[in-house]
């Protein structure tokens, strides 16, 4: 019968319900540390209730997956059939969850795994899992998956702007050593990127929102123009957020009228990292693209 693949993510890739059971991925919570007590996303822990929880300032990040809850979850798939695991994971500097997975490969009979880091987290890497389980759909062999995926990754580029470093600070997942950033006075938006040893890099500070949007729009004009509507957006932010309501969204519409647009709530644990403020944006070809070569 061929290899049976099977996908697994994690909540923070916050892939809607229905397409969750669509492609029959499994999904692990991420695991958070907020004041010393472990929640998992969504099942322990909404973003609502994250909410309310700031105002006791808390100290938190995400927490370490448990090799034995993988080991779990792995036998499980074992069990269903499927002889491959494809796990679509976070940055390696922002989760465990990559690293654990290849922790468990020689753990478990007649199963071999694939941790892929996309590079980034949240909905952003939704996108790996749909393009992924398409791919899996049409018998697509692992190798080929993974090479149509590394490709995916280095043509999709995600901006980050913040307006508060420190969380980041505490989790060490500012690189370059810039951390003198903290001591100027915010509300300074920090515009960065994930990097390849997954820690967010920080490469300019603004001033105010709107000069953060103008350079991501110069940004994104780049590849615009060749791609135009075979171009996806994905911008991930809390709609609680004035900023990203009412600024963001309206003006990517506006500015990229072609492009395919998607709009996203952020986590907890997107929130965790880089605070409630931050807004996400990646732009590059559609998966579709990607799965015609």
């Amino acid at each position: 019968a061929g290899m049976q693949i099977a996908l697994l993510t994690d909540s923070a890739a916050g892939l809607e319900p229905q397409l969750l059971k669509k492609y029959q991925v499994k999904v692990i919570p991420v695991p958070l540390e907020i004041n010393g007590v472990r929640y998992y996303e969504d099942r322990d822990l909404n973003l609502e209730q994250y909410r309310d929880m700031l105002a006791d300032k808390l100290v938190g990040s995400i927490a370490q997956v448990r090799v034995a809850e993988l080991v779990k979850n792995l036998e499980q798939l074992v069990a269903q059939g499927y002889d491959t695991v494809l796990g679509i994971c976070p940055a390696g500097g922002l989760s465990t969850l990559a690293t654990h997975l290849q922790a468990c490969s020689g753990q478990i009979a007649g199963l071999t795994i694939h941790a892929f880091d996309k590079q980034t987290i949240g909905r952003l890497q939704g996108q790996f899992v749909e393009a992924s389980a398409e791919m899996i759909a049409r018998g697509d062999d692992i190798q080929t998956i993974l090479r149509k995926l590394g490709r995916m990754r280095r043509q999709l580029q995600t901006f980050i702007a913040l307006t508060d470093l420190k969380s980041l600070q505490k989790q060490g997942y500012v690189s370059n050593g810039k951390s003198f950033l903290s001591k100027k006075i915010l509300p300074l938006q920090t515009l960065g990127e994930i990097n390849e040893q997954g820690q967010f890099e920080v490469f300019n500070t603004k001033r105010r929102a709107k000069n953060a949007y103008a350079e991501l729009q110069s940004w994104i004009y780049t590849n615009y123009d060749a791609l135009e509507d075979r171009m996806q957006i994905t911008i991930v932010g809390d709609y609680d957020n004035e900023a990203f309501r009412d600024h963001w969204v309206p003006n990517l519409r506006q500015d990229f009228p072609k492009a395919k647009l998607e709009f996203a709530q952020m986590g907890v644990a997107t929130a965790l990292t880089f605070g409630l403020n931050s807004i996400l944006v990646s732009w590059g070809p559609r998966w579709q693209e990607f799965l015609t070569e």
